[in-house]
């Protein structure tokens, strides 16, 4: 074989290999789903409707709640943004909420509170 017919056979090669590969990544596209992840959906607490009358109703805000696996989960995602960068505003948000600056002091009705301020960190 001469060196043009086994350039050629290679270039012939790697053409197919990108076909198949634009054929299959395309596919994987279309059929991907989102991967399910383990944790469990928050439960939702829904207010009770408000009573027909002629003034406007205020909308009806739905409160999270957490568990406080779910709290330290964030607490502790939020601390280790770029190299533990929060972790000093985390811990005093703790300590507002906590008797002895600990996340097992922290009573669970303020879960949602302290959760609504951790957004607010690093996005000011």
């Amino acid at each position: 074989m001469k060196n043009t017919e086994v350039a050629s056979l290679f270039k012939t090669i790697a053409d197919s290999f990108m076909a198949l590969s634009e054929i299959y990544s395309s596919a994987t596209e279309q059929t991907e789903q989102p991967k399910a992840t383990a944790k469990k959906e928050k439960p939702v607490k829904v207010s009770e409707p408000a009573p027909a009358t002629d003034t406007p109703a205020e909308p009806v805000t739905e409160e999270k709640t957490y568990s406080k696996e779910d709290v330290r989960a964030m607490l502790s995602q939020k601390a280790k943004i770029d190299g533990c960068k929060y972790k000093v505003e985390v811990k005093e948000l703790v300590a507002k909420y906590s008797s002895d600056g600990t996340l097992t002091k922290v009573p669970e009705d303020k879960y949602s509170k302290l959760m609504a301020e951790l957004e607010v960190v690093g996005n000011a």
